[in-house]
């Protein structure tokens, strides 16, 4: 009797597991990138805006911090471009979107450049002297 018992509530723990069953075709599906140019290139062109508002930033506020920040921004975003080369799945539109972001971050980097501290100004902030000294050498004496 109490192996009938047993088996009727196992086999009722069965049915009732198996109504919960999601069927795989009413089942939401997530839509999966499988591109690696496009996604590099979508993340060169979020570095490239940082690097631009950081430089904004460097107009507003004067922290020389920002304009360190924008170069390295502006470098991230150009490495990101040349990794584009890699992918499997690269076109012509790819090829000349890297064109444009090299264009760019060129035209950014010389306005960092442009205001950096002159000559004659030879302090320059003691967290940044060793990171950037290769860098900016003309400011860093």
């Amino acid at each position: 009797m109490k192996h009938w018992i047993i088996t009727i509530g196992v086999a009722l723990l069965f049915l009732s597991s198996c109504t919960m069953m999601v069927d795989e075709a009413d089942a939401p599906r997530k839509r999966i990138k499988l591109s690696c140019a496009d996604t590099r290139l979508e993340s060169s062109f979020k570095f490239h805006e940082r690097a631009k508002d950081y430089l904004e930033s460097y107009y507003k506020t004067r922290k020389e911090s920002e304009l360190f920040f924008a170069w390295y921004a502006s470098e991230d975003s150009v490495y990101m471009a040349k990794t584009i080369s890699k992918c499997w799945d690269k076109r012509n539109k790819h090829f000349h979107a890297v064109q444009n972001i090299f264009q760019k971050s060129r035209i950014l980097r010389r306005l960092v450049a442009q205001n950096m501290r002159q000559d004659s100004q030879t302090q320059i902030s003691e967290l940044f002297l060793d990171d950037y000294r290769k860098i900016f050498v003309r400011d860093i004496q």
